[in-house]
């Protein structure tokens, strides 16, 4: 006869694996009344391995895990990065490489749900998706991938739906708690930084009641040395007379030219605070109570330094042109403006969630659950950022070559026949050399607001027609989501002193500009350039516009206009249209049969959707272009917008959720499992509110809609199908197919040529669209082995196929998706010495179809590599060292053809030394 569950979690016990409190029982049958779970302690990574497959053998749908190591340690510094080695998990990486939002079977964030113990978390981004770098990992205990659906679940994920746990007193009875401290470097920056947390934890009267709360402090320097953007001219694919005989011929034709580049450094110092703590209290047998409360704040602001070279075609500009596939690889650009500038990215996020729990059985068969919480997220960054740009007037050459998958190699000779490198490099540039331009003030206030209150139940039935139980829950959540944009673009403040490159900073009797010169600048990036930049004082810099307070505006000519300078123009205001208000009401219902036979047990039901929208703005239309300077590439335009119009939309759907799912134990270290069911992903929350962006100041004249409260949320039904092996305690081989077919995902579509009422110019147009449809199938196997010498294995591969149509027509893959991702981990724990090494690779993908005229940006592979060695001095003390990106891993990003770099970053490596005190 087949051995139940608990007896193999026992049988693994006794073996030495160590788990966390967990409620295990037989499948699809009711706990027994008076049961306790067993209670052990979760102590280094091979336990923690060994329960992140217990909880996938005992799940009742197709999931992975990831547990913590000990209490306050989850196994890698940023959730994101532990949730890699899960098979189909890749992640995408913010500033100093740190995992910032997660792809589930190559599906992006926007199409997968993060909660918190199974609540929703506020976001301080435009949309939905959560940025795990506000998140401590030291607040959780651990992280559930729920890959199929069963009607209990939160609806809104296609991919996967991501369950965060954080600790509770009573998964560990007693009086625990530990303290550590850590310290790091990084190669490329050569800065450091370091981090305390602690945890404390107490059952008490007769562990009836217990609390636990945790705090971590981190302060760390980063540098991340970045191509910021490289675009192409407006009317590209266009043509150019490349051999100079008056006409266009062979190859002449559908070229795409360069138009503007800027890279640099961004540094960034990352304050994060966290709080956090847990009340559990069993007031009866048969009634607990358990109240959580999470606070952090991510405090992350961002300074980077770029040199910009718009060397985008006008009359007469270009010669010495060299044509490779298509692409304008060489040039030589007349009447160059090489310019600095300084980016500021004002980042402090302050996330809140609170919750309430009671869990009430009134009969032995029956249990009742009630769950209220508040989640919040608030970033005030308006009119905070600013990005200030200062260049060397003159006749100025510069040379420009494409290098295959590298930055280009650029050379500037200036008018007075010094060379720009050179110059930088013995700092002799500064306030005699760079002229004033731009001065953009920005920033975004957003505050997200997730109000939910739940209702479930339990029924155990007597196991007739194979019913075990019935499952039945109603919810409702109540989303407010409001962006406030401030700024001085739009109003014209930021280009009120455009190109004066003349008027330089000395000429001000300003001192704003300083020479820069980093260790290691643009490491691994390819090609040459000049190697040293400027910096500016941003608070001297507008203390010299100010100076040209009451002086006239003169035109292209040197003409006085009649206006004078006033630098209270260049204050931000207010942007209604870039702002808007999103209020998101959901109910739902849901009803659930659990099944169970002698060898198998599954579940089968339904989810009621009901969500209503309401989305505020306001837009304005361009009325007229004055363009008096065409000719000069790095001037602006003069654009009068009409007053902006308040505009409201409501929009409401109801859908029906059903799903299935079944296991079969063929024996007893060996499931089958299958899974059916239809699930949704909501739009982002931006995309629902109609504002809208326009590029005339660059001359791109692309006109970009943001945002279509009419947009359908995303539907998919999808199958899957999993094996799972568990041929000896601890280890498994497990294997699992998918297939989604998806049907109204939201993409963007492209109209050229397009009148939106502007005398004399035609717009591209780019808007969100409802895709008709795409297909996902794809593969995952997995292999953990845990030897019993101390060595393991843990070894993931996910391979993903997608197809996407639009108006019918197939379009490529999902934009996005990665078809191939794959972790590789091993480790060694024994008499107290610990090591393990992981390699996480995410495959290359397309990460637009449509960058430029039908040209896709085709992101390459990345391998992560991350170690770690710790030694138990004592039972209670633990020296450790980590490595972070061992193997200098970049990401880049292209055309799709040689010599098309689109993107680069490169963080370097990081190394952490430290001490954990148990007590």
């Amino acid at each position: 006869m087949r051995r139940t569950m608990m007896a193999v979690a026992v049988e693994m016990a006794v073996c030495g694996a160590a788990f966390a409190q967990t409620d295990v029982q037989v499948a699809g049958a009711a706990a027994p009344a008076n049961a306790e779970p067993a209670i052990v302690v979760v102590s280094g990574a091979r336990a923690a391995l060994a329960k992140s497959l217990e909880l996938k053998r005992n799940a009742d749908v197709i999931q992975d895990s990831i547990s913590a190591t000990e209490l306050g340690r989850f196994p890698d510094d940023n959730v994101a990065d532990s949730l890699t080695h899960i098979s189909g998990v890749s992640v995408s990486r913010t500033r100093g490489g740190e995992g910032q939002y997660i792809n589930v079977r190559g599906l992006g964030s926007g199409y997968n749900i993060v909660t918190l113990n199974k609540r929703i978390l506020a976001t301080d981004g435009d949309g939905r998706d959560f940025a795990f770098d506000v998140l401590p990992s030291e607040v959780i205990s651990g992280a559930d991938v729920m890959k199929s659906a069963d009607a209990m679940q939160i609806e809104g994920s296609i991919g996967g739906s991501v369950n965060l746990r954080s600790a509770r007193p009573m998964d560990n009875p007693g009086q625990h708690g530990s303290l550590r401290f850590e310290g790091e470097r990084n190669d490329l920056s050569e800065k450091g930084g370091g981090k305390l947390s602690g945890v404390y934890s107490n059952t008490f009267n007769n562990n009836t009641m217990g609390v636990l709360v945790g705090a971590v402090f981190s302060k760390r320097k980063v540098r991340t040395d970045s191509l910021g953007y490289m675009t192409y001219n407006a009317d590209s694919p266009g043509s150019f007379d490349v051999n100079g005989d008056g006409a266009i011929g062979a190859g002449e034709s559908g070229l795409l030219a360069p138009c503007c580049v800027s890279f640099g450094s961004i540094f960034e110092e990352k304050k994060r605070v966290a709080l956090s703590g847990a009340f559990e209290w069993k007031i009866t047998p048969q009634f607990k109570l358990i109240a959580d409360a999470l606070a952090t704040r991510l405090d992350s602001p961002q300074v980077g330094y770029q040199q910009s070279y718009y060397i985008e075609h006008a009359p007469g500009r270009w010669s010495d042109v060299v044509v490779n596939n298509g692409l304008i690889t060489s040039l030589t650009v007349h009447d160059l403006v090489p310019e600095m500038s300084n980016v500021t990215t004002d980042r402090v996020v302050d996330t809140r969630q609170f919750g309430l729990r009671g869990e009430w059985k009134p009969t032995p068969s029956l249990k009742l659950t009630g769950d209220a919480y508040r989640s919040t997220s608030e970033r005030d960054s308006g009119g905070k950022d600013n990005f200030v740009v200062a260049g060397i007037a003159g006749h100025n050459t510069g040379y420009y070559r494409a290098n295959d998958g590298g930055l280009p190699d650029i050379r500037v000779t200036l008018e007075d026949g010094r060379d720009l490198a050179t110059e930088l490099a013995a700092g002799r540039l500064g306030n005699k050399d760079y002229g004033i331009h731009f001065a953009g003030l920005t920033g975004t206030n957003i505050k997200d607001t997730v109000d939910g209150a739940s209702l479930e139940g339990r029924l155990a039935l007597d196991g007739t027609w194979h019913v075990s139980s019935f499952q039945f829950g109603a919810s409702a959540t109540n989303r407010k989501k409001d962006r406030n944009s401030i700024g001085n673009e739009k109003s014209g403040g930021a280009c009120q002193y455009c190109d004066m490159y003349t008027t330089t900073f000395a000429s001000l009797g300003a001192n704003v500009v300083s020479p820069m010169t980093l260790p290691n600048y643009m490491r691994n990036a390819g090609g040459s350039f000049p190697g040293s930049f400027v910096r500016f004082d941003v608070p001297a810099y507008f203390a010299a516009l100010k100076s040209l307070d009451g002086k006239p505006i003169l035109d292209a000519n040197g003409n006085p206009t009649g206006e004078t300078f006033d630098v209270a123009k260049s204050q931000p205001v207010f942007v209604p249209t870039d702002s808007y208000a999103v209020r998101e009401k959901t109910t739902t219902l849901y009803g659930q049969f659990d099944l169970a036979g002698d060898n198998w047990n599954g579940s089968i039901g339904a989810r009621l959707v009901r969500t209503r929208t309401t989305s505020n703005s306001a837009i304005d239309r361009i009325v007229a272009i004055d363009d008096p300077t065409p000719d000069i590439p790095t001037s602006s335009p003069t654009i009068t917008y009409s007053p902006a119009e308040p505009v409201s939309e409501k929009g409401s759907y109801t859908k029906l959720l059903p799903s299935a799912n079944l296991s079969w134990w063929a024996r007893e270290d060996f499931v089958v499992r299958g899974a059916v069911a239809k699930v949704m992903a909501r739009p982002s929350l931006d995309k629902l509110a109609p504002t809208r962006t326009d590029n005339t100041l660059d001359r791109t004249y692309l006109l970009s809609i943001v945002g279509d409260p009419k947009l359908k949320p995303t539907e998919a039904v999808q199958q899957d199908v999993s094996i799972e092996w568990y041929y000896r305690p601890k280890s498994a081989i497990t294997a699992a197919i998918f297939a989604k077919q998806i049907k109204n995902f939201v993409t963007y579509q492209t109209d050229e040529h397009v009148d939106i009422g502007v005398p004399g110019y035609l717009y591209t147009v780019t808007h969100p669209v409802n895709g008709d449809k795409a297909r996902v199938r794809g593969f995952e196997i997995g292999v953990q082995h845990l030897f019993d010498n101390g060595f393991g294995i843990n070894a993931k591969f996910a391979k993903t196929l997608t197809k996407a149509y639009q108006g019918g027509e197939y379009v490529g893959q999902l934009e996005g998706v990665a078809p191939t991702a794959s972790s590789l981990g091993f480790l060694y724990e024994k008499n107290g010495i610990n090591a393990s090494i992981s390699f996480d690779y995410t495959g290359d993908y397309t990460q637009s179809t449509n960058v430029i005229a039908g040209y896709p940006a085709k992101v390459d592979s990345l391998t992560w590599v991350t170690a770690s060695a710790s030694w138990d001095v004592t039972k209670n003390v633990t020296l450790f060292i980590e490595g972070k990106n061992l193997g200098d891993a970049v990401t880049r990003s292209n055309l799709g053809r040689g010599d098309g770099l689109y993107g680069f970053e490169t963080w370097g490596r990081t190394y952490v030394a430290g001490m954990t005190v148990k007590f």
